[in-house]
């Protein structure tokens, strides 16, 4: 069963704040699958998730690397960038499998175009822009397990 949230951000901040809440309930292993449009708010919210965990290397969407580790103190980051590849076979082929089983934190950028190297139980986070709101998020969240968001 998942579980399924709705959340409206107004500024970056308010994004980066939003996944700190998430960051304080993730565990090693986790998986976090984010689609959206071009500056919808998924690397603000993969620096919020940095931030939770004290890594003092500012998260850049690894475009063109396609993904960057991020070594924290008590958890590691993986920011995976999809944009570029052309299916989820590309990101198996370049080791995907062996980041989810390191117990680092996985976070994927355009989790829609490599679907099918992403597991079920992933947290899906789907991100628009709000129409009446410049800085304004509609961020659409499921999980496999309930999250406190208040």
């Amino acid at each position: 069963m998942m579980h399924r949230y709705h959340q409206h951000t107004h500024t970056p901040e308010e994004t980066r704040n939003l996944a700190g809440k998430i960051a304080a309930q993730l565990i090693p292993g986790d998986i976090l699958a984010m689609r959206g449009d071009l500056a919808s708010g998924k690397t603000t919210f993969t620096q919020g998730i940095t931030t939770y965990f004290n890594i003092l290397e500012y998260a850049l969407s690894p475009t063109f690397t396609y993904i960057n580790e991020y070594h924290g103190a008590t958890q590691d980051i993986i920011h995976v960038d999809a944009y570029r590849l052309k299916s989820g076979q590309e990101l198996i082929s370049m080791g995907i499998w062996d980041y989810y089983e390191s117990g680092a934190i996985t976070i994927i950028e355009w989790a829609d175009i490599v679907s099918e190297a992403i597991p079920e139980d992933a947290i899906g986070l789907s991100f628009r822009h709000m129409q009446d709101a410049e800085n304004g998020r509609e961020i659409l969240i499921s999980s496999p397990r309930p999250l406190e968001l208040g």
